[in-house]
């Protein structure tokens, strides 16, 4: 019973901060097609060369799934460059709002970001903020 209370109460914890208003979203990359990328600021954790953050993917039309946004948690490698995906949400709306559509919890492996990519954008800014 206690663990199955403790579950809950971290779910709920997880969900609150996924649905809140708390972010401080600073724009990282706008692509020539229209999508944007922001990164949470308050999100940017640092553990040695580990670093733990949540980025926000403004589409720039509805995806096939009737979503417009995505906001993934992810943990990026500063010293061999490489990124994973922790959890993803996606949502109806822009800005991570609205009807939530999908929630992965799958960790994803590492992927080596190369240089003057999307994801390489990503890294270079939590690595050196």
């Amino acid at each position: 019973m206690n663990k199955l209370l403790i579950f809950f109460c971290f779910f709920f914890v997880l969900s609150f901060k996924t649905l809140s208003a708390e972010y401080q979203w600073v724009e990282v990359l706008k692509t020539d097609n229209g999508n944007i990328f922001f990164i949470d600021k308050n999100s940017i954790n640092k553990n040695k060369d580990k670093i733990f953050f949540i980025k926000l993917h403004e589409y720039s039309v509805v995806n096939d799934f009737g979503e417009k946004s995505s906001i993934i948690h992810h943990q990026a490698d500063c010293s061999k460059f490489k990124i994973k995906y922790l959890k993803d949400f996606y949502y109806k709306l822009p800005m991570g709002k609205g009807e939530l559509s999908y929630f992965g919890d799958q960790e994803s492996k590492w992927i080596e970001a190369k240089e003057d990519t999307i994801l390489s954008s990503f890294i270079n800014f939590v690595c050196n903020y």
